[in-house]
């Protein structure tokens, strides 16, 4: 008898508690006759009880319960710890604040087995407790050549006309990863991030090892998504940002970027003090270029580097110069959109190494 393949959800949580209704009874019923689905809760410490109200309420799930809180990417990388020592074949990260529905592992799995591939992003819809029409989260995320991440299409009404197809990078809310291209890379994800952009630093690592990244439209989860509530944090996405862009980018392409990056810095600088988050932006810059951090990113730029087999031009043909996300939709966004899409469309064509 053959062995199934395995794949084990790992979702991290801190404070989950309130989500469990939503989540669990549904996703506990996802089982099937060709392979082995385990539910992995990774919990960040959490101090309202949740662990263990989820052991009480649903003994199916296995939990793992940190020490301290590692934040989305330390608890995801727990996760896949565990799921590389209980012969895992695939992993799914599924955010604690989601609601999946019926069979939305079966086109993964379906695509996963007849197919090479670093992961594979179910289509996420916006959550609502209102009787509309459905609204998309994200149909898998773009790249801003400057490092920005965006989800496609979000905010729209979903018209179901999505197809196969490949994508940037998959939203780490809602994505199946396989462990054969986690082995290539030698992580899932970049420990010095703790949280937001780790996904694109990931499907930006897949791209360079030779691995593309899918939307799946018919595995489909609700998400209940709020923008504000990660903008608190702009410090994490700055700092973050441009990390993943030291590190991934060639020599001559940061030179390339840099007057566009310039541009943009003073600009971030300038949405910071107007917003009162001018410090945030500070503390971006003093954490990344302490002599400490340069030393890391160095040591990490150099291992990524030599484990690339796609060169920048083939990594960065489908990068883009806009920013297409409608909780920005702002006049000095769509301004700035012009400079810096013109800029890409010309640096692009001197990239060929």
């Amino acid at each position: 008898m053959l062995k199934k393949n395995k794949i084990v959800v790992i979702i991290v949580s801190y404070n989950g508690k309130e989500y469990w209704l939503d989540l669990m009874p549904t996703l506990l019923e996802e089982k099937y006759q060709d392979v082995d689905v385990e539910i992995l809760v990774v919990d960040n410490h959490s101090d309202d009880g949740s662990a263990a109200d989820l052991a009480r309420t649903y003994p199916g799930v296995k939990i793992i319960r940190n020490e301290e809180n590692l934040g989305f990417v330390g608890g995801n990388n727990v996760g896949y710890e565990y799921a590389k020592k209980n012969g895992a074949d695939y992993i799914y990260l599924l955010n604690q604040d989601t609601v999946v529905t019926n069979g939305f592992l079966r086109p993964l799995y379906d695509f996963a087995k007849e197919n090479k591939f670093g992961s594979l992003q179910s289509k996420l819809r916006l959550w609502s407790d209102e009787d509309e029409a459905d609204k998309i989260n994200t149909i898998g995320n773009a790249i801003h050549y400057l490092g920005f991440g965006y989800g496609k299409d979000s905010n729209q009404v979903d018209k179901n006309n999505q197809k196969i197809s490949k994508i940037n990078y998959a939203s780490g809310a809602g994505v199946l990863i396989s462990m054969k291209a986690l082995e290539d890379l030698g992580y899932l994800f970049d420990e010095t991030m703790f949280m937001y952009l780790e996904d694109l630093d990931l499907g930006w690592s897949m791209n360079m090892l030779g691995y593309d990244n899918y939307l799946i439209p018919n595995s489909i989860i609700y998400h209940k998504y709020e923008f504000s509530r990660s903008m608190k944090l702009f410090s994490w996405f700055e700092r973050n940002r441009l990390w993943i862009m030291l590190k991934n980018y060639k020599l001559a392409t940061l030179i390339l970027i840099f007057p566009a990056w310039l541009i943009m810095e003073l600009g971030q600088i300038a949405f910071a003090l107007v917003n009162k988050r001018f410090w945030q932006k500070i503390k971006a810059y003093a954490f990344l270029f302490s002599a400490k951090q340069i030393k890391l990113l160095m040591e990490k730029r150099k291992y990524i580097q030599t484990k690339r087999v796609r060169n920048d031009r083939q990594v960065v043909s489908k990068f883009t110069g806009l920013i297409l996300f409608q909780p920005l939709d702002m006049i000095l966004i769509k301004i700035a959109n012009v400079f810096f899409f013109a800029y890409w469309q010309i640096i692009r064509l001197f990239i060929f190494w």
